[in-house]
């Protein structure tokens, strides 16, 4: 599926897995996938969402706030150091010694799973994308397809943020309009 995805979206997708993990998720949920596209400044939807006010470091600021009001904090993976380190593995060691070997970044911990809404929003965002009659899948289909879902966190940040999910559309598809034209 994600072949279909342009090299910008496919970074956003890559910036939410690690927003996912430097959260301490042991998921990757729809707000995950809209920090991504937050972070991605010069896609579509980066643009786009920094027009609408929302900028990575409000995100994410919204993104802890409503996952602690829920009950899920970021420590996930602290529960898996704790057991390694009781048999002796420091993993900020093995961190350090892979950055030293592969390169700063370069040596890739198993990333965790999409929730269930967020495949969903990048399934969806494919038939956004084939709607509105285009070959590849940008930030802006993946932003549509989180609309059209209509639930989850990251629906839920926009929300709080201020923003207008039918004129976040509206805006979107103007700004698509015109890149065509």
């Amino acid at each position: 599926m994600f072949d279909l995805f342009t090299s910008l979206a496919k970074r956003a997708i890559v910036v939410s897995q690690d927003e996912a993990m430097a959260l301490g998720h042991d998921f990757i949920g729809t707000e995950h996938l809209l920090l991504g596209m937050a972070g991605v400044p010069e896609s579509t939807a980066g643009g786009v969402l920094r027009d609408q006010g929302v900028t990575p470091v409000a995100a994410r600021a919204e993104a802890v706030r409503l996952l602690a009001a829920m009950g899920i904090s970021g420590t996930a993976w602290q529960d898996a150091a704790d057991a390694l380190a009781t048999i002796g593995i420091d993993v900020e060691e093995v961190r350090r010694r892979a950055d030293e070997s592969f390169g700063p970044g370069r040596f890739l911990y198993p990333r965790p799973p999409y929730t269930a809404r967020a495949k969903t929003v990048l399934e969806q965002s494919v038939s956004e994308s084939r709607a509105l009659g285009h070959d590849n899948v940008g930030t802006e289909h993946m932003l549509l397809a989180m609309i059209t879902e209509g639930n989850g966190v990251g629906m839920r940040i926009l929300t709080s943020l201020q923003v207008d999910p039918a004129g976040l559309r509206s805006t979107l598809l103007a700004r698509l309009a015109v890149a065509k034209s």
